[in-house]
């Protein structure tokens, strides 16, 4: 690695020269301005790791640098050096945003230490920063893989409502459609892209659980709170928070919920302070939420509330040639994970693709893909390698597990395995303790059979 780059700025030349002396032997690549135009007009071309610049300075002070790199999205940390003990100074510089405040005369071992921490505090927001890029990139539109008539208005749906950010939408769909894909789609295609994005299954946690997850509790609020928690609300405020299979929340939960929607404010369990909470909120279900509402299962006001803007993501089999596109980015997906070099599905393997139901959506889609690829031995997929279940005079896929001709004792364990996973929400303890096995058994037959994302 590279040793750390620092932008050095003080219009006293003997103070530069000083600087650099005390720093030579610390394995820094120093450059140093005397005038801070010239380092704004450097730092659009390289990145520095720091910038260490005094406060007083005749064109730009140091604090409206700070607001200069920042509008340059120039992230670095920045310490502030001035010969001015002012209190309002050091409240002013903290506030724009500088990693540290010294006085002069420096003190060069608190200059050491100071750039020794922000150089790490720095590198670490360049990793975060880069990993956040690559999610903005991996849940762009071009994620949404289709040319269908559907796909697009879901495109343009989410091109109308990504910009708002406070905005409470509805997604509505059959298991498998991809409504998760188009919540994290309308997070990372937002102002917001940068912000924290949360996942929430109501259905996974008891209604006690789920609330005290939520909006957090208090110390003491029950017999195993021996400290204070953020709930996920809270955690995720400025962020975007989707609220999978919604319909799941009981009634009295329903009621806090709304509440904190109408509200903006959350108050955890045994609490008494409400909290001001800022959220995209996303709810998702398969439920038909009208004939809940009229079977009291839903309360209707929460209903009217969080259908503002609602979205229904269609089925498979309505999305015309787009089973085949998908299929093929799934096949160059397991291409990477199984190291082969499928090229695509025979001529027949399409039509079989198209013929096909798909009542099961792009995640059956996807585990028919995935287990041809495992099979496969061929630079094409071919018909009789795709192995379909035919479920549509079978009772619900939420009551039994229905398996294909000629599958192996071990094919069948991965299947009945996933089914399991899938019938518990992916909630481990509940899985194990169906399967009649430990966590550490679950994990390692999850390891075994490729179910550890």
């Amino acid at each position: 690695m590279p040793p750390p780059l620092v932008y050095l700025l003080d219009d006293d030349e003997s103070i530069i020269k000083l600087v650099k002396y005390r720093l030579r032997n610390e394995q820094l690549n120093v450059k140093s301005f005397s005038h801070p135009n010239e380092l704004i007009e450097a730092i659009k071309i390289e990145y520095p790791d720091l910038v260490v610049s005094d406060v007083m300075m005749p064109e730009i002070d140091g604090i409206r640098l700070i607001e200069k790199l920042r509008e340059l999205e120039r992230l670095m940390p920045v310490i502030l050096v001035t010969g001015k003990a002012a209190v309002d100074t050091a409240v002013r510089a903290m506030k724009s945003g500088a990693f540290e405040y010294l006085l002069k005369p420096i003190n060069f071992e608190e200059l050491k230490l100071a750039i020794g921490r922000a150089v790490e505090i720095g590198r670490l927001r360049t990793e975060v920063a880069e990993i956040k890029s690559g999610f903005k990139s991996r849940y762009s539109y071009d994620s949404l893989i289709g040319e269908s008539k559907p796909i697009s208005e879901i495109r343009e749906f989410i091109r109308r409502v990504s910009p708002v950010t406070g905005s409470v939408i509805l997604l509505r769909g059959e298991s498998g459609v991809g409504k998760n894909l188009v919540a994290r789609v309308i997070h990372y295609m937002s102002p917001i892209a940068e912000r924290r994005y949360l996942e929430i299954n109501c259905a996974s946690l008891p209604s006690n659980l789920l609330e005290a997850e939520l909006f957090g509790y208090e110390k003491g609020a029950f017999t195993d709170a021996k400290t204070a928690k953020k709930g996920l609300l809270e955690v995720a405020s400025g962020g975007t928070v989707l609220l999978d299979e919604i319909t799941s929340m009981d009634l009295s939960l329903q009621a806090k919920f709304l509440s904190f929607i109408e509200n903006r404010r959350i108050r955890r369990v045994g609490g008494l302070e409400e909290i001001p909470v800022d959220l995209r909120v996303i709810s998702a279900t398969n439920s038909d939420l009208e004939t809940d509402v009229v079977a009291g299962k839903f309360r209707s006001d929460l209903f009217y509330r969080i259908n503002v803007v609602s979205l229904n993501v269609p089925r498979l089999r309505n999305r015309e040639n787009d089973v085949i596109l998908i299929g093929r980015q799934f096949i160059n997906d397991f291409n990477l994970k199984f190291k082969k070099q499928v090229k695509g599905f025979s001529g027949a393997a399409e039509r079989k693709l198209l013929a096909h139901d798909w009542p099961g959506n792009v995640r059956e889609l996807r585990n028919v893909i995935e287990r041809a690829m495992i099979f496969a031995e061929k630079d094409h997929i071919d018909a009789d390698e795709i192995s379909l279940s035919n479920i549509s005079a079978a009772p619900s896929l939420d009551d039994g597990l229905y398996l294909p001709k000629g599958l192996s004792f071990e094919q069948i364990e991965g299947e009945y395995l996933k089914r399991v996973l899938e019938w518990n929400n992916f909630n481990l303890e509940a899985s194990a303790k169906q399967l009649g096995v430990t966590r550490k058994t679950l994990w390692e037959k999850r390891k075994k059979f490729g179910l550890l994302n």
